[in-house]
């Protein structure tokens, strides 16, 4: 009796795993929500309505950043708004504060999904203790413009060995900014080159500058100061950005020298690298 009392709840038990795994078989897997490659960066609520900032890796550098924001009304996203944005950094300076921007560009819907967004911003300086960003997005579904205002955090892009944005003041006593757009992941070989030039005209404007060429001249530091073959200098395409190419004949650490020069070729900001000036005041660095 007992034997079979024990197989009677053997069975039992048995029948009642088989039944809980074809459950977990057969539940439906959820969807993968549309640009799943990219992260979360912030968010904020204004009453049915939300905003998300997305980039495909979850933070925010100094320098050129592609940043992809939805609109969301009761938890559906919206597709027929327009947007735009202010980034806006407030720095305290010891009993008052300084407020200034950086160069942004207008917020356009993406090819693939109307309902995803996408512009740039190219953050001048980190957050710190003394100085915070916020960025102040502006939406309109057709009842008129309504702001929401979110806190960001700027990270701190440059090292020993990677920078990827400058800035200086021209011999026209213009302050110029330059942003990396690519390369992003440098490799041997030739290599696409593509920066964002901008003119600081005041603190809430840095419009992208025309015409202008900008010299490229690679060299590797810890072998003789060295360049390579295949340099093409960087002129303005027709979306704004200065494209070009850059070469690099091995891995390991690269400063990318630059010159700006305007429409006539003069100079305005950077100096050609000699036996005596072993790099530009202005320039960018890679290492892979």
């Amino acid at each position: 009796m007992k034997l079979f009392t024990r197989s009677l709840l053997l069975l039992f038990v048995l029948a009642a795993f088989s039944s809980c795994k074809k459950d977990e078989a057969e539940e439906p897997a959820a969807p993968a929500p549309a640009g799943s490659d990219l992260q979360l960066l912030q968010s904020a609520t204004d009453g049915t309505y939300t905003l998300e900032l997305y980039n495909k890796t979850g933070q925010l550098l100094v320098g050129h950043n592609t940043v992809f924001v939805r609109l969301k009304n009761d938890g559906s996203t919206v597709s027929n708004a327009s947007l735009s944005w202010m980034p806006m950094m407030t720095m305290d300076m010891g009993g008052s504060t300084h407020q200034h921007s950086c160069p942004y560009s207008a917020i356009t819907a993406t090819s693939t999904d109307p309902t995803l967004f996408q512009g740039y911003v190219v953050f001048n300086m980190a957050s710190s203790p003394m100085g915070s960003w916020e960025m102040t997005l502006t939406y309109d579904t057709g009842s008129g413009p309504h702001e929401v205002v979110m806190s960001v955090n700027v990270l701190a892009s440059d090292s020993d060995f990677k920078k990827r944005y400058t800035s200086s003041i021209g011999t026209d006593s213009v302050t110029y900014l330059l942003a990396m757009v690519e390369p992003s992941n440098p490799e041997g070989g030739v290599n696409d080159m593509i920066v964002g030039l901008y003119k600081r005209v005041s603190g809430t404007e840095f419009p992208v500058v025309d015409g202008y060429t900008i010299r490229v001249d690679p060299r590797m530091p810890g072998m003789g100061n060295h360049t390579a073959p295949g340099n093409v200098d960087l002129t303005q395409g027709a979306d704004g950005f200065y494209h070009g190419q850059v070469g690099f004949s091995m891995t390991g650490y690269w400063k990318i020298n630059l010159i700006v020069e305007d429409g006539s070729g003069t100079a305005l900001c950077g100096e050609p690298v000699t036996e005596t000036n072993l790099e530009s005041s202005v320039h960018f660095k890679v290492s892979f």
